[in-house]
């Protein structure tokens, strides 16, 4: 099983093989921001074990150890299979109103990551459709072994999301933005927080509602 110690170890790892290009660092969130749905959750469900939702929230879904227990649930399935199904998942999911077209414009200008606590295999799927460079993701990794998932090598618990942003400010100015609950940590530890869509009151300095509104904000704010 995966301990903290050693899943810190490798995201400290992870941080330090990011492509950063700029003294501003942009860190989005993914699932319910850039796409308008869950997306980790709709494949993992297609492939889940049935799901303890006593223990799980005894756990918490956002710790680190809630999130290795609902990967568990994953353990032993095909690969192939696996990401046969995200595929069509992913391929029938739109992006949220305006989003690729501001990531990549983004992308030329400031150091656009991604941090999730979702798969992210599942958050590359997509974000290759805007050459998006696969290093710049920090998300939860999986071990494959012989064609099935076997293990969790890295977990993004919403606390290491704060790690994560904190660990960068130290050399970068950081602007993140999120969307819910469990992006509050990341946000709270970031130079500038904006939050877009969201219903939780006073998650962020700035709640947006569009990809237009975001531009503006960040390029006020870099």
């Amino acid at each position: 099983m995966l301990s903290k110690a050693d899943n810190l170890i490798l995201l400290t790892k992870r941080i330090s093989e990011l492509n950063l290009k700029s003294n501003v660092v942009l860190a989005f969130d993914f699932d319910e921001l850039v796409v308008p749905i869950h997306l980790t959750r709709e494949v993992a469900q297609r492939v889940s074990k049935p799901l303890d939702k006593k223990l799980l929230k005894n756990l918490g879904s956002c710790s680190f150890e809630g999130i290795i227990y609902l990967q568990s649930l994953i353990y032993e399935y095909n690969f192939e299979e696996y990401e046969q199904i995200r595929d069509r998942i992913v391929e029938k999911t739109s992006w949220t109103n305006g989003f690729n077209k501001l990531l990549g414009k983004l992308q030329e200008k400031y150091s656009v990551i991604f941090i999730s606590s979702g798969i992210k295999n599942i958050c590359e799927a997509k974000l290759k459709e805007i050459d998006f460079d696969m290093k710049n993701i920090l998300a939860c990794e999986f071990r494959i072994e012989n064609n099935k998932i076997t293990g969790s090598n890295l977990i993004i618990s919403d606390e290491l999301k704060g790690f994560i942003a904190k660990t960068l400010k130290k050399k970068y100015k950081v602007i993140a933005i999120g969307h819910g609950l469990g992006d509050k940590i990341m946000l709270d530890n970031s130079d500038v927080s904006i939050s877009v869509n969201s219903e939780i009151p006073n998650l962020a300095k700035y709640n947006l509602k569009s990809a237009e509104e975001v531009l503006k904000i960040i390029e006020k704010e870099a």
